[in-house]
């Protein structure tokens, strides 16, 4: 019987690329999460897509983007769309907007400390115990 050489190749690529796309949209949803946590610590208003033409509108929407609008009322809008995770509309004004702003540089300032931390400790001579006495 003769066996072709790349004969694995093929099921190997396509179960690679779902797993890959797999692990994009997981951290995808995650940083959704996270931004929707933001928005809504910031004060702004969630409206759910509950009905099929509200969803369908939401659709036609850019997607997670926080965009900046005039509202009907003629005051200044931010809105952010997500038709996937929440299926729902964040709606804030200016002041809802600046607190968003800074509560995500607080949010980058804490994750950059975290990270430099890590690294202090990993590079201590005793962060990798015993093994790592130099020779």
């Amino acid at each position: 019987m003769l066996r072709r050489p790349f004969a694995y190749a093929r099921p190997f690529a396509i179960a690679t690329a779902v797993l890959l796309l797999t692990g994009c949209a997981t951290i995808e949803r995650q940083e959704t999460k996270s931004t929707e946590q933001l928005l809504a610590a910031a004060g702004f208003d969630i409206r759910p897509a509950d009905t099929p033409d509200k969803l369908a509108s939401l659709q036609s929407m850019k997607q997670h983007k926080l965009i900046r609008r005039q509202g009907t009322d003629g005051r200044l809008q931010f809105t952010w769309a997500d038709a996937a995770v929440c299926r729902c509309i964040y709606v804030g004004d200016e002041a809802a907007f600046q607190r968003y702003q800074r509560l995500s540089i607080e949010k980058q300032v804490a994750v950059a400390q975290q990270e430099a931390a890590l690294d202090e400790q990993l590079d201590s001579p005793w962060a990798y115990g015993w093994w790592s006495v130099p020779y």
